[in-house]
Protein backbone atom coordinates (compact mmCIF):
# COMPACT_ATOMS: atom_id res chain seq x y z
CA UNK A 1 0.00 0.00 0.00
CA UNK A 2 1.40 3.38 -1.04
CA UNK A 3 1.08 6.66 0.90
CA UNK A 4 1.39 5.03 4.32
CA UNK A 5 2.75 8.18 5.96
CA UNK A 6 -0.12 10.19 4.46
CA UNK A 7 -2.57 7.69 5.97
CA UNK A 8 -1.03 8.05 9.40
CA UNK A 9 -1.18 11.83 9.38
CA UNK A 10 -4.67 11.91 7.84
CA UNK A 11 -6.15 9.48 10.35
CA UNK A 12 -4.40 11.16 13.28
CA UNK A 13 -5.73 14.57 12.26
CA UNK A 14 -9.18 13.12 11.64
CA UNK A 15 -9.15 11.50 15.08
CA UNK A 16 -8.25 14.77 16.82
CA UNK A 17 -10.83 16.91 15.00
CA UNK A 18 -13.39 14.09 15.30
CA UNK A 19 -12.92 14.14 19.07
CA UNK A 20 -13.80 17.83 19.10
CA UNK A 21 -16.85 17.34 16.88
CA UNK A 22 -18.05 14.37 18.92
CA UNK A 23 -17.93 16.18 22.26
CA UNK A 24 -19.58 19.27 20.77
CA UNK A 25 -22.44 17.32 19.19
CA UNK A 26 -22.97 15.38 22.41
CA UNK A 27 -23.04 18.47 24.64
CA UNK A 28 -25.34 20.78 22.65
CA UNK A 29 -28.49 18.57 22.42
CA UNK A 30 -28.16 17.85 26.13
CA UNK A 31 -27.76 21.60 26.81
CA UNK A 32 -31.03 22.39 25.02
CA UNK A 33 -32.91 19.48 26.59
CA UNK A 34 -31.72 19.65 30.20
CA UNK A 35 -30.18 23.09 30.80
CA UNK A 36 -32.50 25.27 28.73
CA UNK A 37 -35.42 22.81 28.90
CA UNK A 38 -36.27 23.64 25.28
CA UNK A 39 -36.16 20.37 23.27
CA UNK A 40 -38.73 21.72 20.79
CA UNK A 41 -36.46 24.69 20.00
CA UNK A 42 -33.58 22.34 19.32
CA UNK A 43 -35.81 20.22 17.08
CA UNK A 44 -36.71 23.21 14.94
CA UNK A 45 -33.11 24.39 14.90
CA UNK A 46 -32.04 20.98 13.69
CA UNK A 47 -34.70 20.97 10.95
CA UNK A 48 -33.80 24.51 9.78
CA UNK A 49 -30.07 23.78 9.79
CA UNK A 50 -30.67 20.61 7.84
CA UNK A 51 -32.59 22.50 5.13
CA UNK A 52 -29.80 25.08 4.78
CA UNK A 53 -27.27 22.26 4.49
CA UNK A 54 -29.24 20.91 1.53
CA UNK A 55 -27.79 23.69 -0.63
CA UNK A 56 -24.42 23.77 1.11
CA UNK A 57 -23.96 20.04 0.50
CA UNK A 58 -24.28 20.45 -3.28
CA UNK A 59 -21.79 23.31 -3.30
CA UNK A 60 -19.39 21.41 -1.03
CA UNK A 61 -19.18 18.62 -3.61
CA UNK A 62 -17.95 21.07 -6.25
CA UNK A 63 -15.22 22.29 -3.88
CA UNK A 64 -14.08 18.74 -3.17
CA UNK A 65 -13.75 17.91 -6.87
CA UNK A 66 -12.16 21.21 -7.89
CA UNK A 67 -9.56 21.84 -5.20
CA UNK A 68 -6.92 19.86 -3.33
CA UNK A 69 -8.70 17.66 -0.77
CA UNK A 70 -5.81 18.28 1.62
CA UNK A 71 -6.41 22.05 1.63
CA UNK A 72 -10.15 21.56 1.87
CA UNK A 73 -9.42 19.80 5.18
CA UNK A 74 -7.26 22.71 6.33
CA UNK A 75 -10.12 25.12 5.59
CA UNK A 76 -12.64 22.95 7.44
CA UNK A 77 -10.53 22.83 10.59
CA UNK A 78 -9.68 26.54 10.44
CA UNK A 79 -13.39 27.41 10.26
CA UNK A 80 -14.25 25.06 13.15
CA UNK A 81 -11.46 26.33 15.37
CA UNK A 82 -12.30 29.98 14.71
CA UNK A 83 -16.03 29.52 15.34
CA UNK A 84 -15.61 27.60 18.59
CA UNK A 85 -12.89 29.97 19.76
CA UNK A 86 -15.08 33.05 19.26
CA UNK A 87 -18.15 31.52 20.95
CA UNK A 88 -15.97 30.27 23.79
CA UNK A 89 -14.50 33.74 24.30
CA UNK A 90 -18.03 35.17 24.46
CA UNK A 91 -18.93 32.54 27.06
CA UNK A 92 -15.95 33.41 29.22
CA UNK A 93 -16.91 37.11 29.08
CA UNK A 94 -20.62 36.60 29.80
CA UNK A 95 -20.48 33.44 31.93
CA UNK A 96 -22.50 31.37 29.43
CA UNK A 97 -22.58 30.95 25.65
CA UNK A 98 -26.35 31.43 25.62
CA UNK A 99 -28.90 30.04 23.21
CA UNK A 100 -27.51 31.81 20.15
CA UNK A 101 -23.94 30.73 20.87
CA UNK A 102 -24.99 27.09 21.17
CA UNK A 103 -27.04 27.42 17.98
CA UNK A 104 -24.09 28.91 16.08
CA UNK A 105 -21.71 26.13 17.12
CA UNK A 106 -24.26 23.41 16.37
CA UNK A 107 -25.03 24.83 12.92
CA UNK A 108 -21.34 25.34 12.16
CA UNK A 109 -20.47 21.80 13.19
CA UNK A 110 -23.24 20.42 10.97
CA UNK A 111 -21.80 22.50 8.11
CA UNK A 112 -18.39 20.91 8.75
CA UNK A 113 -19.91 17.42 8.82
CA UNK A 114 -21.45 17.97 5.41
CA UNK A 115 -18.09 18.53 3.74
CA UNK A 116 -15.78 16.63 6.10
CA UNK A 117 -16.74 13.05 5.30
CA UNK A 118 -17.29 13.47 1.54
CA UNK A 119 -13.85 15.11 1.39
CA UNK A 120 -12.33 12.37 3.55
CA UNK A 121 -13.67 9.60 1.33
CA UNK A 122 -12.73 11.42 -1.88
CA UNK A 123 -9.20 11.93 -0.55
CA UNK A 124 -9.05 8.30 0.55
CA UNK A 125 -10.08 7.04 -2.89
CA UNK A 126 -7.53 9.38 -4.49
CA UNK A 127 -4.58 7.96 -2.51
CA UNK A 128 -5.70 4.30 -2.26
CA UNK A 129 -5.21 1.44 -4.71
CA UNK A 130 -8.45 -0.28 -5.77
CA UNK A 131 -7.47 -3.53 -4.02
CA UNK A 132 -7.37 -1.67 -0.69
CA UNK A 133 -10.70 0.20 -0.89
CA UNK A 134 -12.30 -2.13 1.66
CA UNK A 135 -9.36 -1.77 3.99
CA UNK A 136 -9.48 2.03 3.79
CA UNK A 137 -13.22 2.28 4.48
CA UNK A 138 -12.95 -0.23 7.33
CA UNK A 139 -9.97 1.59 8.84
CA UNK A 140 -11.83 4.89 8.58
CA UNK A 141 -14.75 3.41 10.48
CA UNK A 142 -12.64 1.76 13.19
CA UNK A 143 -10.61 4.90 13.84
CA UNK A 144 -13.64 7.15 13.60
CA UNK A 145 -15.63 5.08 16.06
CA UNK A 146 -12.69 4.73 18.43
CA UNK A 147 -12.70 8.51 18.45
CA UNK A 148 -16.43 8.49 19.17
CA UNK A 149 -15.82 6.21 22.14
CA UNK A 150 -13.26 8.65 23.49
CA UNK A 151 -15.53 11.63 22.86
CA UNK A 152 -18.46 9.79 24.48
CA UNK A 153 -16.41 9.06 27.60
CA UNK A 154 -15.05 12.61 27.68
CA UNK A 155 -18.54 14.00 27.10
CA UNK A 156 -19.94 11.99 30.00
CA UNK A 157 -17.29 13.40 32.33
CA UNK A 158 -17.61 16.96 31.09
CA UNK A 159 -21.41 17.03 31.12
CA UNK A 160 -22.09 15.31 34.44
CA UNK A 161 -18.74 15.50 36.24
CA UNK A 162 -17.35 12.81 38.52
CA UNK A 163 -17.88 12.33 42.24
CA UNK A 164 -14.76 11.43 44.27
CA UNK A 165 -14.57 7.67 44.80
CA UNK A 166 -11.44 6.21 46.34
CA UNK A 167 -8.54 7.02 44.03
CA UNK A 168 -10.74 8.83 41.50
CA UNK A 169 -10.60 12.62 41.78
CA UNK A 170 -13.65 14.86 41.76
CA UNK A 171 -14.40 16.44 38.39
CA UNK A 172 -16.80 19.36 38.22
CA UNK A 173 -19.15 19.53 35.21
CA UNK A 174 -17.80 21.88 32.54
CA UNK A 175 -19.87 24.74 31.10
CA UNK A 176 -20.16 24.85 27.34
CA UNK A 177 -17.64 27.67 26.88
CA UNK A 178 -14.88 25.57 28.45
CA UNK A 179 -15.82 22.57 26.29
CA UNK A 180 -15.78 24.77 23.19
CA UNK A 181 -12.33 26.14 24.06
CA UNK A 182 -10.86 22.63 24.35
CA UNK A 183 -12.48 21.69 21.04
CA UNK A 184 -11.08 24.80 19.32
CA UNK A 185 -7.56 23.82 20.37
CA UNK A 186 -7.97 20.33 18.87
CA UNK A 187 -8.92 21.87 15.52
CA UNK A 188 -5.70 23.91 15.61
CA UNK A 189 -3.62 20.78 16.21
CA UNK A 190 -5.36 19.03 13.31
CA UNK A 191 -4.36 21.84 10.95
CA UNK A 192 -0.68 21.35 11.81
CA UNK A 193 -0.91 17.61 11.03
CA UNK A 194 -2.83 18.05 7.76
CA UNK A 195 -0.35 20.63 6.42
CA UNK A 196 2.41 18.04 6.96
CA UNK A 197 0.74 15.42 4.69
CA UNK A 198 2.70 14.41 1.56
CA UNK A 199 1.24 11.91 -0.92
CA UNK A 200 1.32 10.50 -4.45
CA UNK A 201 -2.15 10.44 -6.11
CA UNK A 202 -3.30 7.00 -7.29
CA UNK A 203 -6.25 8.42 -9.21
CA UNK A 204 -5.44 11.25 -11.59
CA UNK A 205 -7.98 14.01 -12.07
CA UNK A 206 -8.13 17.35 -13.83
CA UNK A 207 -9.20 20.65 -12.35
CA UNK A 208 -12.94 21.18 -12.76
CA UNK A 209 -13.72 24.44 -14.56
CA UNK A 210 -16.94 26.28 -15.28
CA UNK A 211 -19.70 27.67 -13.08
CA UNK A 212 -20.89 26.01 -9.88
CA UNK A 213 -24.10 24.86 -11.57
CA UNK A 214 -22.17 23.35 -14.45
CA UNK A 215 -19.97 21.43 -12.03
CA UNK A 216 -22.97 20.22 -10.02
CA UNK A 217 -24.51 19.13 -13.32
CA UNK A 218 -21.48 16.91 -13.94
CA UNK A 219 -22.31 14.84 -10.87
CA UNK A 220 -25.99 14.64 -11.80
CA UNK A 221 -25.10 13.63 -15.37
CA UNK A 222 -23.02 10.72 -14.06
CA UNK A 223 -25.94 9.47 -11.95
CA UNK A 224 -28.33 9.75 -14.90
CA UNK A 225 -25.96 7.60 -16.89
CA UNK A 226 -25.71 5.08 -14.02
CA UNK A 227 -29.20 4.83 -12.45
CA UNK A 228 -28.35 1.77 -10.36
CA UNK A 229 -25.60 3.77 -8.64
CA UNK A 230 -28.21 6.45 -7.89
CA UNK A 231 -30.66 3.88 -6.52
CA UNK A 232 -28.16 2.01 -4.37
CA UNK A 233 -26.41 5.17 -3.14
CA UNK A 234 -29.66 6.69 -1.88
CA UNK A 235 -31.51 3.68 -0.51
CA UNK A 236 -28.47 2.38 1.37
CA UNK A 237 -28.29 5.71 3.22
CA UNK A 238 -31.49 4.93 5.18
CA UNK A 239 -29.90 3.82 8.46
CA UNK A 240 -27.70 6.89 8.51
CA UNK A 241 -30.74 9.16 7.95
CA UNK A 242 -32.56 7.92 11.03
CA UNK A 243 -29.38 7.39 13.05
CA UNK A 244 -28.35 11.06 12.89
CA UNK A 245 -31.81 12.16 13.98
CA UNK A 246 -31.77 9.59 16.76
CA UNK A 247 -28.40 10.70 18.14
CA UNK A 248 -28.75 14.45 17.65
CA UNK A 249 -32.46 14.97 18.34
CA UNK A 250 -34.23 11.98 19.89
CA UNK A 251 -31.70 10.39 22.23
CA UNK A 252 -31.71 13.16 24.89
CA UNK A 253 -35.51 12.88 25.09
CA UNK A 254 -35.46 9.09 24.95
CA UNK A 255 -32.92 8.94 27.77
CA UNK A 256 -34.68 11.51 29.95
CA UNK A 257 -38.38 10.76 29.39
CA UNK A 258 -38.49 7.14 28.25
CA UNK A 259 -35.63 5.51 30.16
CA UNK A 260 -35.79 8.02 33.07
CA UNK A 261 -31.98 8.16 33.07
CA UNK A 262 -29.42 10.97 33.30
CA UNK A 263 -26.52 12.47 31.38
CA UNK A 264 -24.24 9.55 32.18
CA UNK A 265 -26.62 7.08 30.50
CA UNK A 266 -27.01 9.44 27.54
CA UNK A 267 -23.25 9.51 27.01
CA UNK A 268 -22.93 5.75 27.64
CA UNK A 269 -25.47 5.02 24.90
CA UNK A 270 -23.17 6.95 22.53
CA UNK A 271 -20.22 4.94 23.87
CA UNK A 272 -21.88 1.58 23.22
CA UNK A 273 -23.05 2.71 19.78
CA UNK A 274 -19.46 3.57 18.91
CA UNK A 275 -18.27 0.22 20.24
CA UNK A 276 -20.65 -1.62 17.90
CA UNK A 277 -19.63 0.57 14.98
CA UNK A 278 -15.97 -0.15 15.65
CA UNK A 279 -16.68 -3.89 15.63
CA UNK A 280 -18.36 -3.50 12.23
CA UNK A 281 -15.28 -1.81 10.84
CA UNK A 282 -13.05 -4.68 11.91
CA UNK A 283 -14.48 -7.30 9.58
CA UNK A 284 -17.76 -6.44 7.87
CA UNK A 285 -16.33 -6.40 4.32
CA UNK A 286 -14.73 -9.85 4.77
CA UNK A 287 -17.97 -11.30 6.15
CA UNK A 288 -20.04 -10.29 3.11
CA UNK A 289 -17.37 -10.56 0.41
CA UNK A 290 -18.78 -13.85 -0.89
CA UNK A 291 -22.47 -12.90 -0.77
CA UNK A 292 -21.79 -9.42 -2.14
CA UNK A 293 -21.75 -5.94 -0.60
CA UNK A 294 -25.43 -5.15 -1.47
CA UNK A 295 -26.53 -8.30 0.40
CA UNK A 296 -24.64 -7.10 3.46
CA UNK A 297 -26.33 -3.69 3.28
CA UNK A 298 -29.77 -5.34 3.26
CA UNK A 299 -28.87 -7.47 6.30
CA UNK A 300 -27.72 -4.36 8.19
CA UNK A 301 -30.95 -2.53 7.29
CA UNK A 302 -33.12 -5.42 8.50
CA UNK A 303 -31.15 -5.43 11.76
CA UNK A 304 -31.75 -1.69 12.18
CA UNK A 305 -35.52 -2.14 11.74
CA UNK A 306 -35.54 -4.75 14.51
CA UNK A 307 -33.44 -2.53 16.81
CA UNK A 308 -35.78 0.45 16.53
CA UNK A 309 -38.83 -1.71 17.18
CA UNK A 310 -37.22 -3.16 20.31
CA UNK A 311 -36.06 0.27 21.48
CA UNK A 312 -39.64 1.54 21.30
CA UNK A 313 -40.83 -1.45 23.33
CA UNK A 314 -38.24 -1.47 26.14
CA UNK A 315 -37.64 0.79 29.13
CA UNK A 316 -34.61 -1.11 30.37
CA UNK A 317 -31.47 1.05 30.25
CA UNK A 318 -29.03 -1.86 30.22
CA UNK A 319 -30.92 -3.53 27.36
CA UNK A 320 -30.86 -0.25 25.46
CA UNK A 321 -27.08 -0.20 25.80
CA UNK A 322 -27.07 -3.63 24.12
CA UNK A 323 -29.32 -2.28 21.36
CA UNK A 324 -26.94 0.67 20.96
CA UNK A 325 -24.11 -1.77 20.22
CA UNK A 326 -26.24 -3.43 17.53
CA UNK A 327 -27.32 -0.07 16.12
CA UNK A 328 -23.70 0.99 15.81
CA UNK A 329 -22.92 -2.33 14.12
CA UNK A 330 -25.76 -1.97 11.63
CA UNK A 331 -25.12 1.67 10.71
CA UNK A 332 -21.35 1.42 10.45
CA UNK A 333 -21.56 -1.94 8.70
CA UNK A 334 -23.90 -0.54 6.06
CA UNK A 335 -21.72 2.55 5.66
CA UNK A 336 -18.49 0.58 5.14
CA UNK A 337 -20.18 -1.75 2.63
CA UNK A 338 -21.91 1.13 0.86
CA UNK A 339 -18.78 3.30 0.62
CA UNK A 340 -16.65 0.43 -0.66
CA UNK A 341 -19.27 -0.26 -3.36
CA UNK A 342 -19.37 3.46 -4.30
CA UNK A 343 -15.56 3.55 -4.53
CA UNK A 344 -15.74 0.66 -6.99
CA UNK A 345 -18.34 2.31 -9.23
CA UNK A 346 -17.75 6.09 -9.12
CA UNK A 347 -14.59 7.74 -10.56
CA UNK A 348 -12.51 9.98 -8.31
CA UNK A 349 -13.01 12.88 -10.72
CA UNK A 350 -16.71 13.10 -9.82
CA UNK A 351 -17.00 11.35 -6.45
CA UNK A 352 -17.25 14.60 -4.49
CA UNK A 353 -20.21 15.83 -6.52
CA UNK A 354 -21.88 12.41 -6.67
CA UNK A 355 -21.53 12.11 -2.90
CA UNK A 356 -22.98 15.60 -2.49
CA UNK A 357 -26.09 14.61 -4.48
CA UNK A 358 -26.58 11.60 -2.21
CA UNK A 359 -25.97 13.75 0.84
CA UNK A 360 -28.38 16.48 -0.25
CA UNK A 361 -31.18 13.97 -0.75
CA UNK A 362 -30.26 12.46 2.60
CA UNK A 363 -30.54 15.92 4.15
CA UNK A 364 -33.95 16.46 2.56
CA UNK A 365 -35.30 13.28 4.15
CA UNK A 366 -33.71 14.17 7.49
CA UNK A 367 -35.21 17.66 7.43
CA UNK A 368 -38.68 16.23 6.89
CA UNK A 369 -38.28 13.69 9.69
CA UNK A 370 -36.72 16.24 12.02
CA UNK A 371 -39.64 18.64 11.47
CA UNK A 372 -42.09 15.84 12.25
CA UNK A 373 -40.25 14.92 15.44
CA UNK A 374 -40.17 18.58 16.51
CA UNK A 375 -43.97 18.44 16.93
CA UNK A 376 -44.70 18.82 20.69
CA UNK A 377 -46.44 15.42 20.78
CA UNK A 378 -43.10 13.61 20.52
CA UNK A 379 -41.46 15.76 23.22
CA UNK A 380 -43.77 14.91 26.12
CA UNK A 381 -45.01 11.96 28.17
CA UNK A 382 -42.49 9.52 26.74
CA UNK A 383 -44.05 9.73 23.27
CA UNK A 384 -40.56 9.73 21.80
CA UNK A 385 -41.00 5.94 21.53
CA UNK A 386 -43.40 6.55 18.62
CA UNK A 387 -40.60 8.41 16.85
CA UNK A 388 -38.50 5.24 17.14
CA UNK A 389 -41.34 3.26 15.53
CA UNK A 390 -41.41 5.73 12.64
CA UNK A 391 -37.63 5.32 12.23
CA UNK A 392 -38.14 1.56 11.87
CA UNK A 393 -40.77 2.13 9.16
CA UNK A 394 -38.51 4.54 7.26
CA UNK A 395 -35.64 2.04 7.06
CA UNK A 396 -38.06 -0.72 6.02
CA UNK A 397 -39.47 1.51 3.25
CA UNK A 398 -35.98 2.16 1.84
CA UNK A 399 -35.33 -1.58 1.74
CA UNK A 400 -38.12 -2.13 -0.81
CA UNK A 401 -36.39 -0.65 -3.93
CA UNK A 402 -33.18 -2.47 -3.01
CA UNK A 403 -35.02 -5.78 -2.77
CA UNK A 404 -36.89 -5.18 -6.05
CA UNK A 405 -33.65 -4.40 -7.92
CA UNK A 406 -31.39 -6.68 -5.89
CA UNK A 407 -30.27 -8.98 -8.73
CA UNK A 408 -29.49 -6.05 -11.04
CA UNK A 409 -27.46 -4.29 -8.35
CA UNK A 410 -25.59 -7.47 -7.45
CA UNK A 411 -24.68 -8.09 -11.10
CA UNK A 412 -23.86 -4.44 -11.85
CA UNK A 413 -20.24 -3.77 -12.77
CA UNK A 414 -20.50 -0.20 -14.04
CA UNK A 415 -17.61 1.78 -15.39
CA UNK A 416 -15.13 3.78 -13.35
CA UNK A 417 -13.97 6.25 -15.94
Amino acid sequence: MKNRSAYRLLFTANTISGLAQGITMLAIPWYFSKVLNQPELFGWLYALTTIVMLFWGLYAGTLIDRYSRKWVFVGINAFGGLLLGLVSAYGFLKGDVGTWGAMAVFSGTILIYNIHYPALYAFGQEITERAYYGRFTSMTEVIGQSTSILSGAAGALLLSGLSPDGWLPEIEPWPLHKIFLADALTYALSIVLIVAIRYTPISTRKREEGSVWKRIGGGIAFLKKHPLVFLFGNASYAIFIVLLITVQQLLPLYTDQHLRAGAGSYALAEFFYSLGAMLAGLGIVRIFRTKGLPFGVLVMMALAVLIYLLAAATRDTVFYFFLSVLLGLSNAGARVLRTTWIFQHVPNQTIGRVSSVFQSLNILFRAALSAVFAIPFFNHSGNVRYAYLICALVVAAFMIPLLVNYKKILAYRGEVE
